[in-house]
């Protein structure tokens, strides 16, 4: 049978060994460039997806995307080179040989396609190329594939700031223009990923134990099946990843093809597979779904998503570890001493909540009296429901800590009830057993992620620079808010709030979007927030004065991320009148309170 793309790879080999000359893409002929380069992809994808094809195709568009140097991808020449023994009056004839394997090939013509594809980004003009990369996002949303592995529990989707992070290097930006509708092969594995995960880890959590039980989990799973330490980034609609180990298992019930079991599969045999998912489920009449084989990360993205995965690991293994430990007999992990003696000494209130009914919200404020070796003996007023808590009982513990530069940090923990005593109608002693970790925020300040319904309204205005203060102590005198949440296009949403401040996601289509620049950066602005919460803690409403500090712009999904800085505060009186008091290190109080109020059983 013919092989239809032969004349694509005919013209790569040329190009590679001199027989032909690289051409130059002038400006005025790009948008005819951009056309042939497309209808290639198109063609290619075709024959791909159904093994047959005719018709002429136009492979001139080659000269002009690639260079000697640069025609041929180094994972073919390498293995081109090992093959004929570095003899390179052998490696064409060894390259062609190599082309014969269908997943070579496969991989190969992916290559191109790739290049094709970010030539047809990097030669629109300027206008166009946001609406490219769009475009292409959206062009995944039609593979069936690519959406069902939303649904799968064991598939970690992306947030923005892993793939491309504020302050990205251009060659990650180009790497993703490359890879948008692509699937690679992640090495869990490398040591530039243990390293980035450890100091995650530690910053995160703060606690040897974590990290003690990510040392071992890494070192144990590079000892066992290969297919632990590797997985698949996907990127679709939404950047994701997943363990190739986890897509084994999920995949258990299903019989595997002739030639071997999938405990037995190696990492390529996996892939092909899950190449074979996505090709499957290409639209015929929309090839533009089809996913093709990436090229390997920036080691720094790489080492991100990567983290991800290893995140997920290392707090399964610590919750099976407690779980096993109905007891702690384990002895007390040094920086668990630290933070609770800590406590002890500045005599900080550790506030508790029960697990027995989520519905009750009851915050136990206590003061740490002893820590011993598996135990801490807390002092619980009367009144608290604490008291008749029984051995056995789950609770939620929140305290904090100042330390030496003066700022709080703020502890987490789960634990467990272990005897409760009331020595006098005014106070019990309430032991609980020692937490196996306490979880810190990387930030001073504690963060929730909002769920939309606990806010009933924020406005954020802009002042004139000149405006005297004691006009903004009256929120009539404010002026008119140029955002509103909620709004009724669900253009802006607060993503998450702290004690510090808050972040607000904002869409294209949004007013506010044109407002975050880089020259607004700094400016003080007016916000009113009103928090709801759960139905049976206080709302609160209060006046801020903020600036943005963080300006984030995502083009392929149209959106901005701003992160604000609170600098003055006050508590609304007569839903109008606001006195303004400067914000401390530590945040508003009054928000950390509402946060843990509200987040204490999540």
């Amino acid at each position: 049978m013919k092989d239809f793309l032969a004349p694509v790879i005919q013209t790569s080999l040329d190009l590679h060994f001199g027989r032909l000359d690289s051409l130059e893409a002038p400006p005025e002929n790009r948008q005819h460039l951009v056309s042939a380069a497309a209808a290639l992809a198109r063609r290619i994808t075709e024959s791909i997806l159904d093994g047959t094809a005719d018709g002429a195709l136009d492979t001139a568009i080659q000269r002009h995307i690639f260079t000697k140097d640069k025609t041929l991808p180094p994972w073919l020449v390498n293995r081109g080179l090992v093959v004929c023994d570095n003899d390179r009056q052998k490696l064409e004839a060894t390259v062609r040989g190599l082309l014969k394997n269908g997943f070579n090939r496969r991989r190969f013509l992916d290559h191109l396609s790739n290049e094709l594809i970010y030539h047809c980004w990097n030669w629109s003009p300027e206008d166009e190329k946001r609406h490219f990369a769009v475009r292409c996002v959206n062009d995944m949303r039609e593979n069936g594939y690519c959406l069902e592995l939303n649904t799968l529990d064991y598939v970690i989707k992306l947030g923005d700031n892993v793939v491309l992070p504020s302050g990205h290097k251009p060659d990650v930006a180009d790497w993703y223009m490359r890879s948008i509708g692509t699937i690679t092969l992640i090495d869990f594995s490398a040591k530039p990923v243990f390293d980035f995960t450890a100091r995650l880890l530690e910053a995160k959590y703060k606690t040897t134990f974590i990290l003690d039980v990510f040392k071992e989990l890494f070192i144990a799973t590079c000892r066992q099946s290969v297919l632990d330490r590797y997985g698949v980034l996907v990127m679709g609609e939404i950047p994701k990843i997943f363990a190739l180990s986890d897509y084994r298992d999920a995949c258990a019930g299903v019989a595997a093809p002739a030639g071997g079991s999938d405990a037995e599969a190696r990492p390529l045999e996996l892939l092909r597979r899950i190449l074979d998912n996505f090709d499957r489920n290409t639209v015929r009449h929309y090839p533009e779904s089809r996913f093709r084989l990436g090229i390997d990360p920036p080691q720094s993205l790489a080492s991100r998503v990567a983290a991800m995965v290893w995140l997920r690991r290392t707090l399964a293994r610590v919750k099976t570890v407690q779980q096993k430990k109905a007891a702690p007999g384990r002895g007390l992990q040094v920086a668990e001493r630290t933070m609770l003696l800590s406590a002890q000494d500045q005599k900080s209130i550790v506030y508790f909540s029960l697990f027995d009914d989520p519905s009750d919200m009851a915050i136990n404020p206590c003061h740490i009296r002893a820590v011993a070796e598996d135990s801490m003996v807390v002092q619980s007023p009367r009144g608290n429901r604490l008291n008749d808590a029984g051995p056995g009982q789950d609770v939620h513990g929140y305290f904090a800590v100042v330390g030496t530069n003066k700022k709080s940090t703020y502890c987490d923990f789960r634990s467990t009830v272990l005897a409760v005593r009331c020595p006098d109608a005014s106070h019990c002693l309430v032991e609980i057993s020692i937490p196996a970790a306490f979880e810190l925020t990387r930030r001073t300040h504690k963060r929730l992620s909002l769920d939309p319904a606990m806010i009933g309204l924020f406005e954020l205005s802009s002042p004139a620079p000149n405006t005297e203060a004691g006009l903004l102590g009256n929120l009539e005198k404010w002026p008119v808010p140029f955002c509103i949440i909620p709004d009724q296009a669900g253009h802006c949403r607060i993503k998450d709030l702290s004690a510090g401040g808050l972040m607000i996601e904002i869409h294209h289509d949004a007013p506010a979007y044109g407002y975050f620049v880089d020259s607004s950066r700094n400016h003080p602005l007016l916000a009113l927030i009103h928090l709801t919460g759960r139905p049976n803690t206080q709302p609160l409403k209060l006046g801020l004065r903020l600036e943005a500090k963080r300006i984030r712009d995502f083009p392929p999904l149209r959106k901005k991320y701003v992160g604000f800085q609170f600098t003055e505060a006050g508590e609304v009186r007569n839903d109008r009148l606001v006195r303004f008091a400067p914000v401390g290190k530590d945040g508003l109080f009054l928000i950390n309170d509402w946060i843990f109020r509200n987040g204490a059983t999540r």
